[in-house]
């Protein structure tokens, strides 16, 4: 009977494993939509681990799942804080949806694209109109997830525009729709990012009983990843609270998880935080330790931001064990590499608390002057705590007085003259402590004053460096989507109508020169290429490098005709002569693709389908053969059937009649239709 028992237990459990794990066909749709929800929940807790699963799983795919591979990509990128890579990521998801008409992977990179405008180029125009055309696409969309996505991203936005109360509504939409749902990772990232604004405006306890929910839904759903960003949520809100204690544990729990996921190039920040909250518990031993472990760990992942952070923990425990000379100078070298991190003035005031703690005044005085002229604010409440600090002063030393009249009868004449000349002089002190503080604040405001003028200078410097590519000299897209894009529905064009027209140019064989000859001499060839284009187009015409070894030129007032003689001027300057690097000559060509715009914009194509267009031509000058160009030859016919009919095939469209093409190549020197 046990025998039977035990056979038919045996058939059960095989019964419900196949039930559970379903057709064999199908299994790995399921896999790989585990595999990108991991690596999208690693990508904040262990990027580069992320970037590797990201990698394996786009080899071999196309079509959706490579858009969404790219989706992640760019997220992972964001929380490395390459900016270049995040946006180009973002960009060939982009591509790749509009080329599917898949509106849902359309949106998800959008939002991608605009998350990495808004936090790393700090474009909130552009990050606005991103997040806004993926909006309405993620609503009708039907993914939980997405749409979630997207209300959370309005609510960052509308947080980085100083709309605290906007970014809350926006998240509590996202979180009562998340809650309608199964998805439990729309769930966790609605109740994370609640959690955070509710504690920054005080909402202590609400957001403490979210974070509980978040954790359950991490533990829930299995991935450590997922779980290890939770529990750095919950230090942050209780930090941010003052459960100094659930801070600790949290933080610990987060440190563990990571070390099992071997993701250790993150660990450097949260140890010292861990470190940091050892100070605050006056544990100092335990501080310097985690911190000695975190500044190895940051050193050995080449994280900046950690090895400063952890040499500032280390440099403030050194200062407590007495250490105040090797102590200051550590936590100086750490700072001078903080000026520009969020928590500068907070670190400036730790720093001065502690020299304070260990009879350091004048040092600590110093220190709090600095946090002054970085922050106004920072002043204005250490002048007010020490002007409280005067009045506990005045107000012990007036009630010992008191005390002493009582208690000497026979000499309160003599009590009361002592008094009146204790007062006199604390009236001069006050005095003095008034004018002392009116100097300062008038320092203060000079230093501050100049200060704001060096960085509206830095500003303006940072403004034309975000223009430029820093290879080629060129304009980069960033210019292009603030000065070209908003005046290209008000060109109205030259006096004979000639509207203009966009020219997209690619190096022929540039892999190739990468390979053979390195990135040394690809790095000449693009800057030879972008002088000899700029030096064959009009001061009036603007030159972008769109991106790797493509070019893009908008040259206004333009005519057809006229695009075919530019053409083959720029094929000719490319080709002409030889570009010498690294001491070889090479012989470079470009192919080229343009597109003329409508004279009359009404119901015209927009500037990405004419840019889709002239990408479209530039295919077709590459497939027949390179160093030449193809160029649509009458933007009047460019109905939205003869864009489409393109779109699919152009080279048939041509043959069908729908669009008429021109080419040009640098051979003959004249062009031909095609």
């Amino acid at each position: 009977m046990l025998v039977h028992r035990f056979l038919f237990g045996l058939l059960f459990l095989c019964w419900a494993a196949l039930a559970h794990a379903g057709p064999a066909g199908d299994a790995s749709v399921p896999q790989f939509a585990h595999e990108l929800a991991v690596a999208r929940e690693e990508a904040y807790v262990a990027p580069a681990q992320a970037l590797t699963t990201l990698d394996r799983l786009r080899k071999g795919r196309g079509g959706a799942e490579q858009a969404q591979v790219f989706i992640e990509t760019s997220r992972a990128w964001y929380w490395l804080g390459d900016k270049n890579k995040a946006v180009e990521a973002a960009l060939q998801a982009e591509r790749l949806a509009r080329t599917l008409h898949d509106d849902s992977l359309l949106a998800g990179a959008l939002l991608s694209h605009g998350a990495a405008l808004s936090r790393l180029v700090h474009d909130q125009e552009a990050a606005h109109r991103l997040v806004g055309q993926a909006a309405p696409l993620a609503a009708a969309s039907g993914d939980v997830y997405l749409q979630t996505r997207a209300l959370v991203a309005q609510g960052l936005l509308a947080e980085q525009d100083g709309s605290g109360a906007d970014a809350i509504g926006f998240v509590e939409r996202a979180l009562a729709l998340a809650r309608t749902g199964t998805d439990r990772d729309a769930l966790a990232m609605a109740l994370r990012e609640q959690a955070r604004l509710l504690a920054g405006v005080g909402g202590h306890d609400e957001a403490l009983l979210l974070i509980d929910e978040l954790v359950g839904v991490a533990q829930a759903r299995g991935i450590p990843a997922l779980l290890a960003h939770a529990r750095l949520a919950e230090y942050a809100v209780a930090a941010r609270a003052g459960r100094a204690k659930r801070a600790e544990t949290a933080l610990q729990a987060a440190i563990d998880i990571l070390e099992k996921m071997k993701a250790r190039e993150r660990l450097a920040t949260p140890l010292a935080n861990l470190a940091e909250l050892y100070i605050q518990a006056r544990r100092f031993g335990e501080a310097a330790r985690t911190s000695e472990t975190a500044l190895r760990i940051a050193r050995e992942f080449g994280d900046e931001t950690g090895r400063q952070l952890a040499s500032f923990q280390l440099g403030i425990a050194s200062i407590y064990f007495r250490d105040i000379r090797n102590g200051k100078a550590t936590v100086d070298a750490a700072l001078a590499g903080l000026q520009d991190d969020e928590r500068y003035v907070r670190m400036l005031l730790e720093y001065g608390h502690a020299l304070n703690q260990v009879g350091e005044g004048d040092v600590a005085l110093t220190v709090y002057e600095k946090a002054g002229s970085v922050s106004l604010a920072a002043w204005r409440k250490e002048k007010q705590l020490s002007y409280q600090a005067l009045q506990r002063v005045y107000a012990d030393q007036k009630k010992q007085a008191e005390l002493a009249r009582l208690h000497h009868d026979s000499a309160m004449k003599a009590a009361e003259l002592d008094t009146v000349k204790r007062l006199r002089s604390l009236w001069v002190l006050l005095s003095v402590t008034t004018l002392v503080a009116v100097m300062l604040i008038a320092l203060l405001y000079r230093r501050v004053a100049r200060a704001n003028a060096t960085l509206q200078t830095k500003n303006e410097q940072l403004f034309r460096q975000s223009t430029r590519d820093s290879l080629t000299g060129l304009f980069n897209r960033h210019y292009f989507y603030e000065q070209v894009v908003p005046r290209f529905d008000e060109d109205p064009g030259d006096a004979d109508g000639n509207a203009g027209v966009f020219l997209l140019l690619d190096v022929d064989h540039f892999k190739s020169i990468n390979d053979r000859f390195g990135h040394s001499a690809g790095d000449v060839v693009l800057k030879n290429v972008a002088a000899r284009l700029a030096a064959s187009l009009r001061g009036q015409d603007v030159l972008i490098r769109w991106g790797g070894e493509e070019f893009l030129a908008y040259l206004p007032g333009v005519a057809t005709e006229e695009a075919r003689q530019v053409c083959a001027r720029l094929l000719g300057a490319v080709s002409g002569t030889p570009i010498v690097a690294d001491g070889r000559e090479l012989t470079v060509t470009v192919s080229l693709g343009f597109c003329p715009k409508p004279a009359d914009g009404h119901g015209a194509p927009d500037w990405e389908q004419l840019v889709h267009l002239a990408d479209l031509c530039l295919y077709l000058a590459k497939t027949a053969g390179r160093n030449q160009a193809f160029g649509v030859r009458d933007a009047g016919v460019l109905t939205r059937e003869a864009i489409a009919a393109a779109d699919a095939d152009l080279k048939q469209a041509s043959d069908d009649g729908l669009v008429g093409l021109v080419n040009v190549k640098t051979v003959t020197g004249c062009s031909s239709p095609a």
